[in-house]
């Protein structure tokens, strides 16, 4: 059963913007206050219910209601076009993910194929040293596959590229800190893990 939005007796239809779902409702007591209650988009539960002391207060609040509502749709239409803008992704590029709770664990995956707005990666090997107790340093093997393939869409967050392994920890592109022969050599990443 689809919950409907509550308008208290009494109040009537003071505002609406059908783009963002935005209705006021409002009442004047025989005393002068005024009393209005908003919802916006889909919601049953209102944004606002406030006492104003006058249409000008009121007025004010809808204005800045309808500009947060603006705010928000420029700032997901900003993420979105980010998210979706071309990758700069090349077979070889190495990705880090690290991840854990307790512990901090890393993994490191290689691309295999460009396909557009997805890339094919593989999990690699990885050099580790203990260097303290249970904590250490690691730096990715390029070529050195161990995992299947796996087709993921290239997001970018900030500045690098990323793909998501896991519903909670994505894998950030690495930058190479130098190249020897033609081969790229990466910064060590530092794990810790927890018996």
């Amino acid at each position: 059963m689809k919950k409907e939005r509550w308008i208290p007796n009494g109040y009537t239809l003071t505002a609406k913007d059908e783009r963002y779902g935005f209705e006021v409702y409002s009442t004047t007591l025989d005393n002068g206050r005024i009393y209005a209650i908003a919802y916006g988009g889909k919601r049953t539960k209102p944004d606002w219910h406030y006492r104003f002391k006058d249409e000008l207060s009121l007025k004010n609040k809808i204005e800045e209601t309808l500009e947060g509502f603006m705010q928000w749709d420029e700032r997901k239409a900003k993420y979105k076009a980010e998210r979706n803008k071309p990758h700069n992704v090349q077979i070889g590029d190495v990705f880090r993910c690290s991840w854990g709770y307790d512990q901090t664990n890393i993994d490191f995956y290689q691309c295999t194929k460009v396909l557009g707005a997805f890339v094919e990666i593989r999990e690699i090997h990885q050099m580790s040293e203990e260097t303290l107790s249970m904590q250490g340093e690691c730096v990715p093997c390029v070529d050195s596959f161990k995992g299947d393939a796996m087709r993921k869409k290239v997001v970018t967050y900030g500045e690098e590229p990323a793909v998501r392994i896991y519903s909670f920890a994505s894998a950030y592109r690495m930058k190479p800190i130098a190249k020897i022969a033609d081969k790229a050599v990466y910064a060590s990443s530092h794990w810790t893990a927890y018996a």
